[in-house]
C-alpha cells in the first residue's frame, strides 16, 4: 500500500529535495521503465485495434523523382512482444470497466486519486493507471509523480513528501530489475 512518507528534506546545491540522490536515481530509472512500458503498450494497442487483414508491413514504391506511386505489402506485421511486465497487465472484459473515466489523447485514466498498491502482486487496487480499449492496463504505482516531485528543487518549507516510501521504491526497483534480467 502506498503511504505518505515522513517529510525528510535533503539539500543539494540547487535547493531541497524529498529524497536522497540514490533514491532519486532509482526513481529516474523506474520512471524510464514506466515510460517504456507505456510505449510498448501503445504499440501493442495500435496493433490489436486493427483488423487482421490490415496488420501488414507496407513499403512505398517511389518513382525516379522520389514521389510515391504505389504500395507493396511485404507481409504480416508480427504481434509486439514482451508486453506484460511489472507495469503492464491484461484484464478480461469483466474487469475492463471504464465508467467514470476521463479521456486523454491516447487512453483513459482510471480511478484517479491516491494509489493503493498490493505490493505482493504489484497491482494497483485503485489509483492512476492507463487503460486501453483492449483491456491492457499500465500502472504507474505513483512512480511518475514521485519522480517529478524529487527532480525539481524547491525551498525547504515547500518540499512535498514522496507518495511511496523508500522501501517500496527499493522493492519495486528490485522486481523490475529482476524482470528486465529475465527477458
Amino acid at each position: 500500500m502506498t503511504t505518505i512518507t515522513e517529510n525528510k528534506v535533503y539539500e543539494s546545491k540547487w535547493g531541497y529535495h524529498p529524497c536522497d540522490r540514490e533514491t532519486y536515481m532509482k526513481l529516474k530509472k523506474l520512471n524510464y521503465w514506466f515510460l517504456k512500458a507505456q510505449k510498448r503498450a501503445a504499440e501493442w494497442n495500435r496493433w490489436a485495434r486493427k483488423d487482421e487483414h490490415n496488420r501488414v508491413i507496407r513499403e512505398f514504391i517511389r518513382n525516379d523523382k522520389g514521389q510515391k506511386i504505389g504500395v507493396e505489402i511485404l507481409g504480416p506485421k508480427p504481434e509486439p512482444q514482451n508486453i506484460e511486465g511489472p507495469f503492464c497487465n491484461f484484464h478480461t472484459a469483466k474487469e475492463n470497466n471504464r465508467y467514470g473515466c476521463r479521456r486523454t489523447s491516447q487512453t483513459y485514466w482510471l480511478n484517479k486519486g491516491d494509489l493503493q498498491i498490493e505490493w505482493e502482486t504489484m497491482r494497483a487496487k485503485n489509483g492512476e493507471r492507463y487503460c486501453y480499449h483492449s483491456g491492457l492496463y499500465v500502472d504507474s504505482f505513483g512512480i511518475d509523480r514521485d519522480y517529478q516531485n524529487a527532480k525539481r528543487p524547491t525551498t525547504k518549507e515547500s518540499v512535498q513528501p514522496l507518495k511511496n516510501s523508500v522501501e517500496q521504491i527499493d522493492e519495486l526497483y528490485e522486481k523490475v530489475l529482476e524482470w528486465q534480467n529475465n527477458l
